[in-house]
């Protein structure tokens, strides 16, 4: 029989850990002479023995009196552990890997240390089979035996990834007192220039955040720079590496003001300069950044931010994601390479015929604001065309914040004074711009909504496969579900194990032909927005959505935010402009207002250009929000 495992209390495996403890208990297996490996089971048996839900699932199935069960494994553990003594150790050979923290949770529990020296725990650590990282999950063992601990650390440059990894709270790790800071930055150090030094760990160096309790210098940060551009061109070198592009062009005689096609991770897109140069009036020309170039969806959230659901689950494992990372998948390099090229070349075009974007920006804030919305005295100053671009850089920024801090005045005054505007010189956060309208965005991180959306949704939840449908290929359970007629029949014991959760919340049902179909297909809607696009925009949602999402409210099950931007909108910004979230970020504000950017026209003329197209993201976010004002004044008015 299988050994017994305790992941965790909502983990998806325990409808069969539990069958194998039913039969454990229903077997008296309790009374047979135990190995090491009977000892784990049963002492992950008593972990879900304590929570509730699972004790009484095994009282109902087996009828023991369950306390005096409890104490006869622990009993059973403690005999077995005090005859083998200091012999302990050298089980470890015979257990599974999966059950190495099981293992370690006994040695420390029991106290074993107490019983083993040093020197037998030193080779303990010593072995092939024994990684120094599960070790450090252990506080007592790690701070008992902190010379062993240490040596076995310093020994090997690749420790330094689990170095990293415990101050940047990837998992909670401890460290021998006795290993000080210098210990820690040698070690980094030697594993920059080790023959199995990994790229993404030295990622982590170069961006390492300051506020972690290890301050890495600014050396270690520049050789460790240094070092990921070499392995890059290796990778790149031998062909190892995905090459993606973007080639873009714009056709005299293309009838279609559009066409897009992919040649292997190259999209190659095709505008129509006569579609262009036959709309020349402003409004078109801003509406192309919607409806041709894609930087928002039909409900005006940004298209061009890095979602978790746009990532493979294996390069989610692979690319670091990390709190103070911005999260850099595949998917989203694309975009950024097709919405970098599109500002390019769009600026460009519309100069060839005579128009300048910056102009198009001024024309927003000094002319439509007024002419659409009665908006006085918003003023935008956008650098000359003689400037050279490190001067536009060093212009066009300032007016970001100015921007922002004439949006909130208007929100919280309804007119914009400027001599007010004027008394303060300090500037904004992403995440304080107002809008004017409440329950702007809608989230939900509630843990209905987690399971739901895993379940419907996720390409792992593993629902979704079925051998009989094998020349098909289904995403997820929501796809497969809207496409096929299935009943219970059609799936496997586990997969309906699984499934009962949807069928009790009342997402799934059976029909009257026992086909399984979706309750209600607006609540599916919702959480399939909140899934893909990790964020709603209520009002750009027709009235009958607005009413599900308010009863969802009331459940507790979503929530509302108020602000100019979406919580991912925010995140993108600041990725761009400053490094306070983000320490992989552009921070092109903060380069030019202190003066660390490089000395490179090429670099002034790439950062002008994302620039611009931060002045693109804010100019249809502020356009959204007064539209949205408006469209509410009018309906308030009927």
């Amino acid at each position: 029989m299988q050994g017994i495992k305790f992941y965790s209390e909502n983990d998806m495996a325990y409808g069969w850990e539990m069958e194998k403890i039913v039969e454990r208990v229903n077997t008296n297996a309790i009374e047979s002479n135990w190995s090491i490996t009977d000892l784990l089971d049963f002492y992950n048996i008593l972990k879900y023995i304590n929570i509730e839900r699972f004790r009484n699932y095994i009282v109902q199935e087996t009828s023991i009196d369950i306390e005096t069960y409890i104490q006869k494994i622990k009993q059973k553990i403690g005999r077995f552990v005090g005859h083998q003594g200091i012999e302990f150790v050298n089980l470890y050979g015979e257990i599974d890997y999966d059950y190495t923290d099981d293992f370690l949770e006994v040695f420390e529990n029991y106290k074993l240390y107490k019983r083993i020296d040093i020197n037998n725990f030193k080779q303990f650590l010593e072995r092939k089979d024994v990684h120094i990282y599960s070790i450090l999950k252990f506080k007592r063992l790690t701070e008992y035996y902190d010379k062993a601990v240490k040596d076995i650390l310093l020994s090997d440059p690749r420790n330094a990834e689990v170095i990293l990894s415990k101050y940047l709270k990837e998992d909670q790790l401890y460290l021998p007192p006795s290993m000080t800071e210098s210990d820690k930055l040698n070690l980094i150090d030697l594993y920059i220039d080790s023959e199995l030094v990994d790229i993404n760990e030295l990622r982590k160096i170069i961006n390492f955040p300051t506020n972690k309790g290890l301050i890495i210098s600014d050396k270690i940060r520049l050789h460790a720079k240094r070092k990921a551009k070499e392995e890059e061109e290796k990778i790149f070198k031998n062909g190892v590496g995905i090459e993606s592009g973007v080639n873009i062009t714009y056709l005299n005689d293309q009838d279609e003001a559009v066409l897009y096609s992919m040649d292997g991770r190259t999209a190659d897109i095709k505008f129509s300069r006569k579609w262009i140069e036959e709309n020349v009036d402003y409004p078109t020309l801003w509406n192309n950044f919607i409806y041709l170039f894609g930087f928002v969806d039909e409900n005006m959230r940004l298209e061009l931010d890095s979602k978790k659901s746009q990532s493979s689950a294996l390069e989610s494992v692979i690319r670091s994601q990390a709190d103070h990372l911005y999260f850099q998948s595949s998917s989203f390099r694309l975009k950024e390479m097709l919405s970098n090229a599109e500002i390019y070349s769009y600026a460009n075009e519309l100069d060839a015929i005579g128009i300048r974007l910056e102009e198009m920006i001024e024309w927003f804030f000094n002319v439509y604001l007024k002419e659409e919305f009665s908006i006085d005295n918003f003023v935008v100053k956008m650098p000359s065309s003689e400037a050279t671009y490190f001067e536009k850089c060093r212009t066009i920024l300032p007016e970001i914040d100015r921007i922002f801090k004439q949006y909130n005045t208007l929100t919280e005054d309804g007119m914009i004074d400027q001599e007010l505007i004027q008394m303060s010189s300090s500037s904004f956060k992403i995440k304080d711009i107002r809008s004017f309208n409440k329950k702007k965005y809608v989230y939900s991180l509630s843990d209905w909504y987690k399971k739901a959306s895993y379940l419907l949704f996720s390409d792992q939840s593993g629902i979704f496969y079925l051998p009989n449908k094998k020349g098909k290929k289904y995403n997820n359970f929501f796809n497969l579900i809207s496409t096929e007629k299935l009943t219970r029949d059609d799936f496997h014991e586990n997969q309906l194990i699984r499934m009962q959760w949807l069928f009790e919340n009342n997402l799934i049902c059976e029909s009257n032909k026992g086909n399984i179909e979706f309750v209600d297909r607006m609540v599916i809607i919702v959480l399939k927005e909140l899934y893909y696009k990790e964020v709603m925009s209520y009002w750009n949602y027709p009235k009958d959505i607005q009413i599900l999402i308010d009863e969802l409210s009331r459940r507790g099950l979503v929530d509302f935010e108020t602000g100019l931007f979406s919580r991912n909108e925010q995140d993108y910004l600041d990725y761009y402009l400053n490094k306070s979230k983000f320490t992989n970020g552009h921070d092109i504000r903060n380069k030019y207002l202190h003066g660390t950017n490089t000395n490179d026209e090429k670099q002034y003329e790439i950062d002008y250009y994302l620039i611009l197209k931060l002045f693109v993201i804010i100019v249809i976010k502020i356009n959204d929000d007064l539209c949205i004002k408006e469209n509410n004044a009018q309906q308030d008015s009927k």
